[in-house]
């Protein structure tokens, strides 16, 4: 008998596309739900300290809070942005170039959402070890900055390849996972918004005239009174 007879042709066959391209799209949503926990355990965490705030050190003033203007700003600039994905994608044919329009976009938006991002990290009136709301807010503005990052270089990376044509026949589903990662970073971004929104609802800035603290940075009246604008 020889060898050739025992092997199993099949199991060195070719794969189809659609079942590589269904491998990656699995391994792009596992990294995804391993990412969205971090951010949900984040943002629990958040609300969790600052609903228990052992004797009033979740922020016990001194110092400002995270301005409400920039996150939505952000997070309305990443939602615009993953809607030009998606109408590019709407329009992309295998092979062709539709999706170029709809995709520069949407990597144009998301890299102005970085900027906006970086702005307002340099903006806030506090340091990431003055308290515990300073700390969670620090965190949850650097979790977006990575976000960011990772998309504006898998956006740039996918409006290369269907510019050059590389993503036409089997590697198509490469457009359709790096739009799962534009829908999904969009969602972050609004979870971390509406995070710092609640918590900004209930703390204060200024110190009561009885609890000084001279440890504390002196932060102009304007950023207690504007932060939340």
């Amino acid at each position: 008998m020889s060898t050739e007879s025992l092997v199993n042709k099949e199991a060195f066959a070719p794969e189809e596309p659609e079942d590589f391209g269904e491998r990656w799209r699995t391994g792009a949503l596992l990294l995804i739900v391993a990412d969205a926990s971090f951010v949900v355990a984040l943002s629990f965490a958040f609300l969790y300290l600052r609903g228990v705030d052992t004797q009033a050190s979740f922020h016990p003033g001194g110092t400002g809070v995270a301005s409400l203007w920039w996150p939505w700003v952000v997070t309305v600039v990443m939602i615009a942005s993953y809607l030009a994905y998606r109408a590019g994608l709407e329009a992309h044919e295998p092979g062709r170039r539709h999706f170029l329009n709809g995709g520069v976009a949407a990597l144009v938006g998301m890299a102005v959402a970085l900027v906006l991002s970086v702005v307002q990290m340099l903006r806030f009136p506090f340091h990431v070890s003055d308290n515990a709301y300073s700390s969670a807010v620090w965190v949850l503005a650097a979790a977006n900055v990575f976000h960011l990052l990772a998309t504006v270089f898998l956006g740039l990376g996918i409006v290369i390849r269907v510019h050059r044509r590389v993503t036409r026949g089997a590697r198509d589903w490469h457009v359709r996972i790096v739009g799962i990662w534009f829908a999904w970073v969009s969602v972050a971004s609004l979870v971390g918004a509406l995070t710092v929104t609640v918590a900004n609802g209930t703390v204060g800035c200024p110190l009561a005239p009885d609890q000084p603290d001279p440890g504390a940075r002196s932060v102009p009246s304007s950023s207690c009174s504007n932060a939340s604008r």
